[in-house]
């Protein structure tokens, strides 16, 4: 058989389209959007009802980034941070405490508090065709606060904490319309703590030169934390918006 030239098999090389190299040797996927959720449960010791405080829903958002390539034994790897705050004011009807300091029933209080967390992941595919599963580990960091305040007196705990969590992901492809069913899980449970975050999503992918794909989704954080510095039993859910990129 008669052998391509050099300059052939180069040229053929080199002009390859940049969407058949990225998913050969090496795939970013950089995304975000907005979490529409409720907010629920209790905070300080004694506790209060977040729903005692004024707590309503409210809107965060969230972004990510996920680099993956074919290296074997080697990690994908995705980065995201999800911002979670919120401000409210009420007159309380029942007396609780935050970080020793108790604010009695009948008192006009001011909270607030952060949730914010970021997520690193380290996963495998275990497959990646019309179904695609992926499984790893998540450290997460919660790097927020809770914060309460009336005319008198003024308390606040910090929330830094570092989390490692189970990863499971997996997304199925419908052939031939650009629609994908996905869902995600993270969790772990020790002590008198626990942490759980799904999210379950629809997805279209544009006919384009690059993926572009819009999410409707729905992710539910489960966040219960016993501490000696802050003690908390929060739930957050809500639907979510979002686009991903593929380059």
């Amino acid at each position: 058989m008669q052998k391509l030239p050099v300059y052939i098999v180069a040229t053929a090389a080199l002009t390859l389209s940049p969407q058949v190299l990225a998913d050969t040797f090496f795939g970013v996927y950089l995304g975000g959007g907005i979490w529409q959720h409720q907010f629920d449960g209790t905070a300080g010791e004694p506790a209060i009802s977040l729903n005692e405080l004024g707590a309503k829903d409210t809107n965060d958002s969230f972004y990510y980034l996920a680099l993956e390539h074919p290296v074997p034994l080697v990690p994908n790897v995705r980065l995201q941070r999800t911002n979670v705050s919120h401000s409210q004011s009420a007159v309380i009807t029942q007396s609780f405490a935050l970080n020793d300091i108790t604010f009695d029933v009948d008192t006009q209080v001011d909270s607030d508090f952060d949730l914010g967390h970021t997520d690193l992941t380290l996963y495998y595919q275990l497959l990646d065709n019309w179904v695609n599963v992926d499984f790893g580990l998540t450290v997460r960091h919660f790097d927020g606060y809770a914060r309460a305040s009336s005319e008198t007196l003024t308390s606040s705990e910090k929330l830094d904490e570092l989390i490692p969590l189970a990863y499971l992901h997996a997304q199925f492809d419908l052939p031939l319309t650009g629609f994908s069913l996905g869902l995600s899980g993270q969790g772990i449970s020790y002590s008198d703590s626990r942490v759980t975050d799904m999210d379950v999503y629809l997805r279209y992918t544009l006919d384009s030169a690059m993926d572009i794909a819009v999410n409707l989704g729905y992710r539910s954080l489960a966040l219960r934390l016993d501490e000696k510095e802050i003690q908390a039993d929060v739930e957050l859910d809500g639907p979510y918006a979002g686009i991903l990129l593929h380059f």
